[in-house]
């Protein structure tokens, strides 16, 4: 199953990278609705060999090019001058992320079994999409050009 996740996901990364500069927000939207479509899925017929590689096989795709895509949009949402900061900031919000998930992901596993990890994770990914939703303005402007310098940033009304 790892090896279905990884080349998956590795194929999922390619895949971004045809339509990130040209559709990052609906990409986004798709992966994460996606992953949270397969967690039902997982969560109800994770028990049919067929089915959870399947499964895995989208998740894995769609997953993979999840953090290009975020950190697109938090690069067009902090401007040039702050996209360094920003993104560091994304690398300390991952492994918290990854953290909490492991932690929290032991927890349900000890307490209430495997069958339990996916209904733990889609609360979380039928939220993410809301706020990639909203982000509309910031984060995924409708109209994304080579040169994001010369595009006001929101609520400044100057380059940059």
């Amino acid at each position: 199953m790892l090896l279905v996740f990884g080349a998956a996901t590795v194929a999922g990364i390619w895949a971004t990278g045809l339509v990130v500069d040209r559709r990052p927000r609906l990409a986004l939207l798709t992966a994460l609705t996606l992953c949270a479509g397969l967690m039902v899925v997982l969560g109800r017929w994770a028990g049919e060999p067929v089915v959870l590689l399947g499964a895995v096989a989208l998740w894995g795709g769609a997953f993979g090019g999840a953090p290009t895509l975020i950190q697109t949009a938090l690069v067009d949402a902090s401007g040039p001058a702050a996209a360094d900061v920003a993104t560091s900031l994304q690398a300390t919000v991952y492994n918290a992320g990854i953290a909490g998930g492991s932690l929290t992901g032991g927890l349900v596993l000890e307490g209430a079994g495997a069958g339990a990890l996916p209904w733990t994770a889609l609360p979380l990914l039928v939220v993410a999409p809301a706020v990639v939703a909203g982000a509309r303005r910031t984060a995924f402007p409708a109209r994304r050009g080579d040169d994001r310098t010369a595009r006001p940033r929101p609520g400044t009304g100057a380059a940059g």
